[in-house]
């Protein structure tokens, strides 16, 4: 190849030098004498013949050495090729050989040793299920997921065999699960009822050759893995149904004690006994007695006196207060039922915080003496008679509210929560039995979700309670204010809208006005500020439409309609009408309504009307009535006179 290459570049080189000389000659002869330009076109000649050399002839050498030296090769592989292929048989007729032998030697083993190997298999099943168990934090759902797997590597072909558990419908399977005609299948029991179900299938030519496709020793194997899933399902459902209710008592809204009655100790307290009072669990179970937290407990006495009073009632509930690590008190109801366990006496104790139910009736209580106060101070029997009269209806709604409320907690379901734990506890040494086996244990799960659903309803509804007893509460102090801004200014004469007094009136009667369902309709013409008493005026509004809701109450129709007018000023008084349609006025008491003492209320005392008409006669004005009979509604007109300060002055 060497001597190839120098004779191609030496016949290049040659070419080269006589075609520069040649065309350098041509070109003196014919084209120009100038030696510089003929030297610049042999160049260029010589370049182009050597590119064209190059580019064309050398590569037609080229390649034609490449196909011959590409034949040579090819040549070689097919030998080679050839070769390989003798090897590859005689490596197949050895490996074939080899493989008869390993048949042979396989079908001369002993079938105790094959059993052996198998029933090795079947004792690593068990084992590694064991160990899988033995994982506390393991939930079911994987502890079956992967005994399906143990089970199928337990088999004498495992790539040939696929598993199925059913339990309590939720099925889990291996990823080559596939039904076929050859299976076999074993009952989950727990409480010696069916609850699931171990399939096992053989699929693929083993399935179809083999006359016995299982052996007896997977069958024992299949037995034993179900009864043990059926021993670990029951002890798992027991524990988690502890739990659940162990969670539900943790989240009670309530604090929940079990106390040793001798000396008052505490055995276990929930998450809110901790939260509300300030001690964490192991300071109540060895440092806290009931002593320390109940101030009406102060010493041993009053708790033997409250562990008796226990064993002659069976529970009390009593209101007091609780005393936290830091010292603060607070108000709690607390239910105290003593139970019995394995001749063992414990106290269940159940508190339930009634801070804001304690200052809503504070908030009430002040408000009644705040309303005492103000008649105290006023110094005149008809103030305090009319702010009682217009908080009257809302006491009432005060009333009725605190004791629906008292009732739901008297009521209460919480009580039944003692008796679970009572329950659970005369069970303690067979929980996993008592709730599978028993009825009232199998009743028991949905027992504590309905009662925890009820208590958290229970609490909704105590909550509704108190809302509405705050805002009634709040009601009353808004009309002692409204009435005692105007009993500072009682018997002066200044500039009063008498649409701001009326607005007041109906403010003051709302609460009356909104539970009877009446519809108020205003026809106030404007008028310009007037010179009267606002006290008094105040109250003969309020008086006239606290008179007009009762006729209306008691009247059977579903349409209540007051309608307050102001009219023009005639003849130099102007005139406000107070119409209802309410039961009416009998003809034969038109002359005695005003009368001091005369009413036809159950509970009335006769003093609203006749106050009316002596503050109107003090306003120098008129009132009078009119009715056109039972059922057909009243009107009330009042006549004040109308005087502006601009005319006054």
């Amino acid at each position: 190849m060497e001597i190839k290459n120098t004779i191609k570049m030496t016949t290049s080189t040659i070419v080269f030098i006589v075609v520069i000389v040649g065309v350098f000659w041509l070109t003196q002869k014919k084209i120009t004498n100038n030696v510089m330009h003929s030297s610049l076109i042999a160049l260029m000649a010589a370049a182009a013949l050597t590119y064209f050399q190059n580019r064309y002839i050398s590569d037609v050498l080229t390649q034609s050495e490449y196909v011959k030296n590409a034949k040579l090769e090819a040549k070689g592989l097919r030998a080679r090729h050839k070769r390989l292929e003798e090897k590859v048989q005689k490596l197949t007729a050895e490996l074939e050989a080899a493989n008869l032998k390993l048949k042979a030697e396989i079908a001369d083993r002993p079938i105790d040793q094959r059993k052996l190997q198998q029933r090795l298999k079947h004792l690593n099943c068990l084992y590694a299920l064991s160990k899988i168990v033995n994982r506390q934090e393991i939930p079911l759902d994987q502890i079956f997921q992967e005994t399906v797997y143990l089970i199928r590597d337990a088999y004498r072909y495992p790539n040939s065999t696929c598993v199925r558990l059913n339990f309590d419908g939720v099925r889990y399977k291996t990823d080559n699960f596939e039904k076929s005609e050859l299976s076999q299948c074993t009952q989950i029991k727990a409480h010696e009822e069916n609850v699931g179900v171990i399939e096992v299938y053989l699929l693929g030519s083993k399935a179809e050759d083999r006359e016995d496709p299982f052996l007896r020793e997977e069958n024992d194997l299949l037995s034993a893995v179900a009864e043990w899933l059926g021993s670990i399902a029951e002890r798992k459902k027991a524990e988690e149904k502890l739990t659940l209710f162990r969670n539900l008592i943790e989240r009670s809204n309530d604090c929940i004690f079990v106390v040793e009655p001798k000396w008052g100790r505490f055995l276990d307290v929930n998450n809110r006994a901790c939260d509300s009072l300030g001690y964490t669990q192991k300071e109540f179970i060895n440092t806290v007695t009931m002593k320390n937290i109940e101030e009406s407990i102060p010493d041993d006495s009053a708790w033997t006196q409250l562990i008796q009073e226990l064993r002659d009632k069976g529970d009390i509930v009593k209101e007091c207060k609780y005393r936290r690590k830091d010292g603060a008190k607070f108000f709690v109801e607390t239910s105290l039922k003593l139970v019995s366990q394995d001749k063992q006496e414990y106290i269940i104790a159940i508190a339930r915080d009634i801070t804001e139910r304690k200052r809503a009736e504070a908030k009430l209580k002040a408000a009644q003496e705040k309303l005492l106060e103000t008649a105290r101070k006023v110094g005149m029997a008809e103030v305090a008679t009319g702010v009682l009269h217009n908080v009257g209806n809302v006491l009432n709604s005060v009333s009725v509210t605190a004791e629906s409320l008292h009732k739901r907690i008297r009521n209460s379901k919480i009580s039944y929560l003692g008796d679970t734990v009572h329950l659970i506890e005369e069970h303690s040494n067979e929980l996993a039995e008592f709730f599978t086996k028993e009825d009232r244990g199998k009743k028991l799960p949905m027992f504590l979700s309905n009662l925890s659903q009820e208590l958290v309803d229970e609490q909704g509804r105590c909550l509704e309670a108190l809302e509405a007893l705050t805002k009634h509460v709040q009601h009353v102090a808004d009309i002692i204010q409204l009435q005692q801004s105007y009993s500072k200014t009682k018997g002066l004469i200044e500039p009063t809208s008498i649409a701001e007094l009326i607005e007041d009136a109906i403010q003051i009667n709302a609460e009356s006005l909104s539970r009877n369902n009446v519809e108020v309709q205003r026809q106030i013409t404007e008028l310009p500020a007037i010179l009267l008493d606002r006290h008094k005026v105040l109250q003969i509004l309020t008086n006239l439409i606290s008179n007009a809701i009762y006729a209306l109450s008691k009247n059977n129709s579903d349409e209540k309609k007051l309608t307050i007018s102001v009219k023009e000023p005639d003849n130099n008084f102007v005139r406000i009408d107070v119409c209802d349609n309410g039961m009416g006025i009998p003809k034969e008491n038109m002359t005695r309504i005003f009368e001091h003492g005369f009413t036809t209320k159950k509970r009335g005392h006769g003093f609203g009307l006749h106050s009316t008409a002596l503050s109107v006669n003090e306003l120098n004005g008129s009132i009078k009535a009119h009715s056109n009979g039972i059922g057909k509604g009243a009107v009330f007109t009042v006549k004040l006179p109308f005087k502006t300060q601009e005319a006054t002055t």
